[in-house]
C-alpha cells in the first residue's frame, strides 16, 4: 500500500471500514501526506467503545483533518468517483477496503467440521473441533464467553498464540486451562490512546444479554496534575447491580490507558467486584500515577452507585434535559462559565453553594454539573444532607458534555447547546 500510494500519488484516497485496521490505515495514509476520508457504514467507528466513548476518538480524527462519513456506505464506483447510499460523490484515485472479519471456513467445511452459529469453527475447551484428530485456533475459531455465558469470534493475537499453547499442550497429554476470552484490546488514534475490555452497554444491548447493570465514568488525571505530563483519562466502568461483579472497562486519553485497562481485565479474568477494584494496592509515584489510581476512583464511584447513595445521569442524556427545560447548574467558576457553558444552566460558583442555597428549589429536579464531575458529585452529597432528594450528578461534567456533543455539532449543522466547548 505504502509502495503504490508512493508511485501513484493519489490526491484523495477513501478508507472503507472504521475498525482497528482501517482507522490505523486512515492515520498511517494521513501522515504520508495524502488526503483520506474514512467511511463507516454503522454511527461510530470502533465498535469495541460506546457511543458517548467514541467520540472523543471522533473528534480526534476530526482535528488531524480526517473526514468521517458516519451511517454511510458505498453504492457504487464511477471513473475516479464513489457514489455513497446516500447519494454524495467523491473524487477519489484510491479505495481501501477494511471492511472487517469472517472467520475462513472452506477447508473446515470439506472435512465435515461443525460451524457454529457465529459462522466460526466450533472447537472445544481444548481447541479440538468435532474431529478427534483436528484442532483449530485463531480467526477461524468461535470462543466461550464466561461473561455472557456464550460463544463469539475475537479476532485479535493474544488469544489465538494462548490458544496455540492449550493446542500443543492438549496434543502432549498436559492439563489444559481455558477460562474462556474476555477480549481486551488497544488502538493509538493520532494523539489518543483507546483500550477496552470485557463487556460494552452496545455488546450488551446487541447481545440482549440478561444482566442488570450500571456504568461509572470518571475523569481523573493519568498522574498526579502538577506533572508537566499530566493528563485525564476518560474511564467508563461497567458493573453487574446486583453482585457488584466488574463487567468491562473502557479508557481513552493521551496517556497510560493500557496499564488501567490491564488492571480491570485481570480483575475480570479473577471473578472481582467493585470492592476488590477499590482496594487494589497499585503502584504510586507522581510521575506514574494518584494515590487513589483511575481505577481505585471509579471503584470508589461505582460502590457509592451501588449503595445508592447519590444520584446521576450520563453527559450523553444532558440534551434531552437542556430541551425539556431542566434546571442545570453549573458549580464552576464565573471565569469558566463565561468562556463556555451550558446555555440554560445557572451559574453558581461551588464556594457560592452554600450562601446561595435559597435560589435552589427543593420541589424541581436539580442536575448539576462541574469540569468532570467531582466537584458537583460533592455538592449533591451537601444538597442531600440540606434535605435536597431530586438532585443528580453529571457524570463527566462539561469536559464530557463537550466531548460528545463537538463532533456531531460540527459534522451535521445541528444546533448547539453549549455556548462553546472547553476541552482543557
Amino acid at each position: 500500500l505504502h509502495q503504490f500510494l508512493k508511485s501513484r500519488k493519489p490526491a484523495n484516497v477513501i478508507v472503507v471500514g472504521g475498525g482497528f485496521i482501517g482507522i490505523e490505515t486512515a492515520e498511517n495514509i494521513n501522515m504520508a501526506g495524502h488526503k483520506v476520508t474514512v467511511i463507516e457504514a454503522a454511527p461510530q467507528i470502533l465498535r469495541q467503545f460506546d457511543f458517548d466513548m467514541v467520540q472523543i476518538l471522533h473528534k480526534e480524527l476530526y482535528d488531524h483533518g480526517i473526514p468521517l462519513l458516519l451511517g454511510d456506505g458505498i453504492q457504487f464506483f464511477e471513473k475516479d468517483t464513489v457514489v455513497l447510499q446516500s447519494g454524495k460523490k467523491l473524487h477519489v484515485q484510491a479505495v481501501v477496503f477494511a471492511t472487517g472479519i469472517r472467520p475462513e471456513t472452506v477447508l473446515a467445511e470439506e472435512a465435515q467440521l461443525e460451524i457454529g452459529f457465529t459462522g466460526a469453527i466450533k472447537v472445544d475447551s481444548n481447541n479440538l473441533t468435532t474431529d478427534k484428530d483436528i484442532y483449530a485456533i485463531g480467526d477461524a475459531i468461535e470462543l466461550y464467553g464466561p461473561l455472557f455465558k456464550d460463544t463469539f469470534t475475537l479476532p485479535l493475537a493474544g488469544p489465538a498464540q494462548k490458544q496455540a499453547r492449550q493446542a500443543a499442550d492438549h496434543i502432549h497429554g498436559l492439563p489444559v486451562v481455558n477460562r474462556g476470552y474476555i477480549g481486551s484490546s488497544i488502538i493509538k488514534v493520532c494523539g489518543k490512546n483507546a483500550a477496552a475490555t470485557g463487556l460494552s452497554e452496545a455488546f450488551i444491548k446487541s447481545r440482549r444479554i440478561d444482566v442488570e447493570y450500571d456504568t461509572v465514568k470518571v475523569i481523573p488525571s493519568d498522574m498526579v496534575s502538577l506533572m508537566p505530563d499530566s493528563n485525564v483519562i476518560h474511564f467508563k466502568l461497567l458493573y453487574e447491580k446486583s453482585t457488584g461483579k466488574v463487567l468491562g472497562a473502557q479508557a481513552i486519553g493521551n496517556g497510560n490507558v493500557d496499564k488501567r485497562i490491564d488492571v480491570i481485565a485481570t480483575l475480570i479474568k479473577m471473578n472481582g467486584t467493585i470492592d476488590d477494584l477499590k482496594d487494589l494496592e497499585l503502584c504510586y509515584a507522581p510521575p506514574f500515577g494518584t494515590a487513589k489510581d483511575v481505577v481505585n476512583f471509579a471503584g470508589y464511584v461505582a460502590s457509592n452507585r451501588r449503595k445508592d447513595t447519590f444520584k446521576q445521569v450520563h453527559d450523553y442524556q444532558i440534551r434531552e434535559l437542556v430541551e425539556a427545560g431542566s434546571l442545570i447548574i453549573d458549580v464552576r467558576g464565573k471565569e469558566q462559565y463565561e468562556l463556555s457553558h451550558i446555555f440554560t444552566a445557572k451559574n453558581i460558583p461551588f464556594e457560592q453553594i452554600r450562601t446561595r442555597i435559597s435560589e435552589l428549589p427543593k420541589k424541581r429536579p436539580l442536575f448539576i454539573h462541574c469540569r468532570t464531575g467531582l466537584d458537583s458529585y460533592n455538592v449533591v452529597l451537601m444538597l442531600q444532607q440540606l434535605g435536597f432528594v431530586d438532585v443528580y450528578n453529571i457524570a463527566g461534567g462539561f469536559l464530557g458534555i463537550s466531548y460528545y456533543e463537538f463532533f456531531t455539532d460540527q459534522t451535521t449543522g445541528r444546533k448547539p447547546i453549549l455556548t462553546g466547548y472547553n476541552f482543557n
